[in-house]
């Protein structure tokens, strides 16, 4: 069937129309962006002033200040402080790099190619990083991001004085492990690592997965599950998990919190992974069933614990802290996701100003936040049921929930022979 001109012309007018308003939001956009980032570096300077930074403050100073005022951005576009840090280092290599900001507001490149700009000319002298702009603007309004990130590299490998070698050392000290929780009951694990460590490292899982038995599993699958054998046990497994004869193993310790009724197979209420969240019921009894430790923890009110040491202890006794821990289960900070383990006990109101070592005196915080806390204008308080209402430096206020505010619940229609229908078990 043949569709005439005619008839075509009317769509075809109008797809047009709606590319070229499409195209024109964009721009609307990209300048409204370049605007943010005015506005950002401007609130910086005002935010270093409500924190007292003059001429002759102390880097230290400086720096709590501009913590402060990341938060303060982060809580205020709900985004994680690493997002407005970025904004923030954005806006600044902004201010220095005028005609990149230009391009933007302008329309002509998208935040995402102006930010690999930003990110390629970090580091460089100015002479170098001028020349590296002037040439990346020159062909980055025809190219996608990933083409100019590509020529980015080369380009800024032709113009930075410093050896290749000398920076590589230095980003070496940079390495990390991340890990970022993801639906399902699944999570990705990351590795920032050398190049050549990292191109070694996938041969290697290749090799593996290619000599092992073949089975249902496709090839991906068993790099994979060579990689987590070797990172758990330091051992390999078959396709049936039995460990390969001549492998070293070491047990793993997983921390999870099971409502014991689920544990005992009379609810199927999920468990809590600490540093994921949810996990399903068969997976909590499984690692129940494989842990070599029990801690027991009750739910308030028939936890035991003695919430209340009064001025008699600054230290947090340990039913207590374990009280606080499941309470609070990670940084009270809004936003942030660092798990109690790697928190400090926080007296709300300060000990050394008669706060009391009480339960509603005490929240974790992440070394980063307790700090902020100290140093800066952000200030905390706690409301009853374990809420924790912070004031920024601005006057915003924001509140954080505890993640177990241990309230009553309804008992499950089953025999308890006993047990606390609110007891968990904490299996390491």
């Amino acid at each position: 069937m043949t569709i005439s001109d005619a008839a075509v012309g009317v769509p075809a007018a109008a797809l047009r129309a709606d590319v070229e308003a499409i195209v024109a939001l964009e721009h609307t956009i990209r300048a409204a962006q370049a605007e943010q980032l005015r506005l950002i570096e401007r609130a910086h300077g005002y935010a270093h002033a409500v924190e007292g930074v003059h001429d002759g403050s102390s880097s230290s100073e400086r720096e709590f200040a501009t913590r402060a005022f990341v938060a303060e951005l982060a809580t205020a576009l709900v985004v994680p402080e690493a997002a407005a840090s970025d904004l923030v280092a954005d806006a600044g290599v902004a201010r220095r790099h005028p005609a990149t900001l230009e391009a933007l507001a302008c329309g002509s490149i998208g935040l995402a190619q102006a930010r690999s700009i930003f990110d390629a000319l970090i580091g460089l002298p100015a002479s170098a990083a001028a020349a590296l702009e002037a040439a990346a603007l020159e062909h980055a309004a025809r190219q996608t991001n990933a083409a100019l990130r590509r020529r980015l590299r080369s380009l800024r490998e032709r113009l930075h004085p410093e050896p290749l070698d000398a920076r590589h050392r230095a980003a070496t000290a940079e390495r990390r492990v991340v890990l970022e929780p993801a639906a399902d009951g699944m999570a990705w694990l990351s590795l920032f690592l050398e190049a050549e460590r990292a191109q070694a490292i996938r041969n290697r899982l290749d090799t593996l997965a290619v000599a092992a038995a073949e089975d249902h599993r496709t090839h991906a699958q068993r790099v994979l599950d060579a990689a987590a054998d070797l990172l758990l046990a330091g051992s390999r497994t078959d396709h049936d998990g039995r460990p390969i004869a001549g492998d070293a193993a070491i047990v793993p310790r997983v921390l999870v919190t099971v409502p014991v009724l689920t544990l005992l197979g009379h609810t199927d209420e999920p468990a809590e992974l600490d540093g994921h969240g949810p996990i399903d019921a068969d997976t909590a009894r499984w690692l129940a069933a494989h842990g070599p430790s029990f801690q027991r923890i009750l739910t308030h009110p028939e936890t035991g614990a003695y919430l209340s040491y009064g001025r008699t202890s600054y230290r947090v006794p340990a039913d207590l802290a374990g009280y606080l821990r499941v309470r609070d289960g990670g940084c009270r900070f809004p936003g942030c996701g660092r798990r109690a383990a790697g928190c400090d006990l926080d007296h709300t109101n300060d000990w050394a100003h008669d706060g009391q070592t009480r339960h509603d005196n005490l929240a974790h915080l992440c070394r980063k936040h307790h700090r902020l806390k100290h140093e800066t204008r952000w200030r905390m308080t706690q409301e009853p049921g374990g809420i924790i209402r912070w004031t920024s430096p601005a006057g915003h206020h924001h509140t954080t929930q505890p993640e177990n505010p241990f309230l009553e619940r309804p008992v499950p229609s089953v025999r308890t022979e006993g047990h606390p229908t609110a007891e968990r078990e904490n299996a390491a």
